[in-house]
Parts: C-alpha cells; sequence; structure tokens
C-alpha cells in the first residue's frame, strides 16, 4: 500500500465511547498495554484535555478501526539541551525567534490493527498528522512533531525511516532533560553510571515536509 491508501479508502473519526462500541475490538497484536488505552485509558485523556485520540476506519466498513492515535500539545525546551542540539535547533529555525521553547505535537500513541500491519499504514498515520498540523485552518502555531519512542531498535527504526531524529544523541543527556537531577552529586552519578531508557525523545521539523 501507498501513502494515498489511507485516505482514499478510510475516514478519519474523534475515537468516541459510541465508535468503540459500535467497532470490532482494536488489537494491535503486539502491544496489550497498547490495546487497553485505546479502548478504556484514551477517554480519559480526552474527558481530561490530556490528549485526544482519533482513528481511521474502513469506509465500506466503518465497524473496521485499521490505526489509532492520539495528540497533544508540546514543546522542546532548548536551553536544557546538549549544546551542539541547541545550536542545530536555532539553526533550523533561522534564529528568528530564539525561544526558550519550541512549540510542537506530541503523537503520544499510535498503533496499526493487526490486520494491516507492515503495509506502511504507520508511515501514511505519521504523514497525515505531520500534514494536519501544517494546514492553514490550524488553530495553533507548531513547528515540531514529537514523539516518545519505545526504545527499541525496530521502533526506532521506524520513526528514523519517517525523519524522526533523536533529539538527544546520548541516552544519559535525555536521562537529565527528562527527569533533571536534584544536586550536582546525583548529575554526575547519572552521567558515569546512565540508566537505559524506557523510551527515547525523537522530533522532525514540520517545515520539512
Amino acid at each position: 500500500m501507498d501513502g494515498s491508501w489511507l485516505l482514499n479508502n478510510c475516514n478519519l473519526s474523534l475515537l468516541t465511547q459510541e465508535v468503540i462500541d459500535s467497532c470490532h475490538p482494536f488489537t494491535c497484536g503486539t502491544d496489550a498495554d497498547m490495546d487497553e488505552f485505546f479502548h478504556n485509558d484514551a477517554l480519559d485523556y480526552t474527558h481530561f484535555l490530556m490528549g485526544k485520540s482519533y482513528c481511521f476506519r474502513l469506509k465500506d466498513d466503518a465497524q473496521t478501526i485499521v490505526a489509532c492515535f492520539t495528540v497533544s500539545n508540546d514543546s522542546i525546551r532548548i536551553y536544557d539541551l546538549p549544546s551542539s542540539r541547541r545550536n542545530a535547533m536555532w539553526k533550523i529555525t533561522n534564529r528568528e525567534k530564539m525561544l526558550t521553547r519550541y512549540p510542537g505535537v506530541l503523537i503520544g500513541r499510535l498503533a496499526v490493527a493487526e490486520g494491516f500491519s507492515g503495509k506502511g499504514i504507520g508511515s501514511a498515520v505519521l504523514r497525515f498528522i505531520r500534514m494536519w498540523f501544517l494546514d492553514e485552518d490550524n488553530k495553533t502555531g507548531c513547528r515540531f512533531a514529537i514523539v516518545d519512542a519505545k526504545n527499541e531498535p525496530e521502533v526506532l527504526r521506524f520513526y528514523e525511516k519517517n525523519n524522526f531524529v533523536p533529539l538527544f544523541p546520548r541516552e544519559a543527556d535525555e536521562d537529565l532533560y527528562t527527569k533533571p537531577p536534584k544536586n550536582d552529586d546525583e548529575r554526575t552519578e547519572r552521567l558515569e553510571h546512565p540508566r537505559k531508557l524506557r523510551t527515547r525523545l525523537m522530533f522532525c521539523d514540520l517545515l520539512e515536509e
């Protein structure tokens, strides 16, 4: 399938209780936590304004969900980045506005139904989201798409194939960014003995679309 298959054969819907109840049970087949999220937790996220979840359903079979995703507002804190990455971020924004944070959309969850995996649907969904937030009707500024990807080679390769790059080259630096140390001794300890992160922050520049 090419990228156009998704839009030609599916409709986008907000993921609501009515949609969940009217559709076949959604499963990606590889991640029980992801299935649980879209079955139950996604509605709470929407209710409490922590994120909004959407799904693509087949046009000729509205009971079949092809893919689900969740988006929310986020930002990249520039001054907490290593100097090389900070300078790179300023460079791609042409140093027009050297802000302390740059706005982005967080793709918090993305899953493709088991029967549609391995067909390029995930890449098509990412492409849709990026173009969605570039649309002139978008009500807020959004320079970057951000993901907190599982720190597994296959998952990281998927996002890299879709033009996402790690926000931090080193996991130790990302660990300090996501959970700032309480003091210099803790900072030194965590740099000298880095822990394996469960996820990796990655981003892509929407203006490169």
